[in-house]
């Protein structure tokens, strides 16, 4: 083994960087030591050793998953100096956000990536996805990343707002953590800095969850520190949204909704279909409401018109310039 090199581990979890063509579509197929086959450009950058965790869709990806794949990755880090997942684009951004969180005091680089075609297609944009996340995962950066497409975006600020195309993720309310160029990466420190801040927050709110303190849980490379609950409603508003809609988490026994908006945080008040009475008796019964926005960037400001305001009285909390995907992964670790 070349001394010089990184030593990173490669965790597959499906997706379509990992499928083939089957009888009803595209399924993932392809193990993990498959494609680094695949890609031998990858050897000359880090001494790699692949484990398939699991090979789903990643529309099927559930909660518990995570979990999974965050025990995997804090297990490996104490025997490798970073880790690439290979995931599924479409709830890729959840996952990353979770991992984000969960993987609290991180002190080496955890990089998620996938891709738009099959590893096993022509022209996909598998090989330099990977290759990209390879270079970030040796660079020993800290961090959970998402890396697509040369752009190196924090875990919790993904977002997928292109279906087919291979720019596919964007950074959501925040600057890139920064970018692949040829073989150099070129980061953003001033974003880095701000974002471990804002990051560190989230850690030692969990951290005091769970009843320890912040230099006993920053021992390591890593903690793993809480499991998500999955019992959130999600509800997003339209015109004509009855009331009741959002009553089913109470009868169903979740315990958050997270409302998505209109704008910049806007919550119908206007008779017949008034949702401030439904969210009052929310919150009234120990469920915690909280509002984020249909529109991608810049996030939510309830202070901004009365249909924001009038959430805010009646006890909704704002998501502020979290991602969608963000705030969910938060309420579900309770930490809203």
């Amino acid at each position: 083994m070349n001394g010089q090199k990184k030593k990173i581990a490669f965790l597959a979890t499906g997706g379509t960087i990992a499928s083939v063509p089957g009888p009803e579509g595209l399924r993932p197929a392809f193990t993990e030591r498959e494609m680094l086959e695949l890609v031998p450009g990858l050897s000359s950058l880090a001494d790699i050793e692949g484990r398939l965790i699991m090979n789903i869709d990643s529309s099927n990806m559930q909660p518990e998953d995570w979990v999974t794949i965050a025990r995997e990755v804090e297990r490996t880090l104490f025997e490798f100096d970073g880790v690439v997942v290979s995931h599924g684009t479409d709830t890729m951004a959840y996952t990353s956000a979770a991992l984000t969180y969960m993987l609290t005091y991180l002190k080496k680089p955890v990089v998620l990536t996938g891709a738009q075609k099959s590893i096993g297609e022509e022209n996909s944009d598998a090989g330099k996805n990977l290759m990209d996340s390879f270079r970030v995962a040796a660079s020993g950066r800290p961090g959970v990343f998402v890396v697509f497409d040369g752009r190196i975006i924090f875990g919790d600020r993904a977002a997928k707002l292109k279906s087919k195309s291979f720019d596919a993720f964007h950074s959501v309310n925040a600057p890139l953590a920064g970018r692949v160029v040829g073989d150099i990466i070129e980061w953003d420190e001033e974003a880095l800095a701000a974002e471990a801040r804002r990051i560190s927050e989230v850690w030692d709110l969990l951290a005091q969850k769970a009843g320890r303190s912040r230099e006993k849980a920053a021992g390591g490379p890593v903690a793993l520190c809480g499991e998500p609950d999955p019992r959130v409603l999600l509800i997003k508003l339209y015109p004509g949204i009855e009331p009741e809609v959002l009553l089913v988490a109470k009868e169903k026994g979740y315990h958050s909704v997270l409302i998505e908006s209109f704008g910049a945080g806007g919550v119908t008040f206007r008779n017949p279909r008034n949702l401030l009475p439904a969210i009052r008796e929310l919150i009234d019964s120990g469920i915690t409401v909280a509002v984020t926005t249909q529109v991608p960037f810049e996030g939510v400001d309830l202070t901004l018109y009365e249909v924001g305001r009038k959430a805010l009285e009646a006890g909704a909390i704002s998501t502020g310039t979290d991602t969608r995907e963000a705030a969910l992964v938060k309420l579900m670790l309770k930490c809203i």
